[in-house]
């Protein structure tokens, strides 16, 4: 492996090991994985990649969807923290939005993460019936990009 490759992977690692500590406490995965992905700094396949082997060495724990720092993280973290810049959080956080309308015989179901359009279906009234449990257009969409996440 090149040297510049092992240098990012350890940036990149410690890149997160830092955002997950600039939260202060617990944070829910989905809203750290948005943060992360809206910032552009890495793909959504390398963050899985790291946040694995993170875990798997006991510096990230995380339980029901819940990502907390472990005491080893913090270590690591007070050793080469000051090479990581964090991903914005609390008030930079993305906003998220939802909307499901109707425009003509379709159904269109959005989400957007700061003012940006992340996510965009129309379905067909007559070919396709879709029926989402959720009542909010959050519940709808998240539900809907779900399924077809999972087949």
């Amino acid at each position: 492996m090149k040297k510049e490759t092992l240098h990012t992977l350890a940036a990149d690692k410690l890149y997160l090991l830092s955002s997950i500590d600039a939260w202060k406490g617990p944070v829910r995965r989905k809203d750290f994985y948005d943060a992360v992905l809206n910032e552009g700094r890495m793909n959504y396949f390398f963050l899985c990649q790291y946040m694995s082997e993170l875990c798997d060495a006991d510096f990230i724990e995380d339980a029901d969807e819940i990502l907390t720092l472990t005491e080893e993280g913090k270590d690591v973290l007070a050793m080469f923290g000051d090479a990581a810049t964090p991903v914005a959080q609390g008030d930079g956080l993305p906003k998220a939005s939802y909307a499901v309308y109707d425009e003509g015989k379709f159904r269109v179901y959005q989400k957007r993460v700061d003012d940006v359009l992340v996510f965009s279906l129309a379905l067909s009234s007559d070919a396709f019936e879709v029926n989402l449990a959720g009542e909010t257009d959050e519940a709808q969409v998240e539900e809907l990009m779900q399924r077809l996440k999972n087949g």
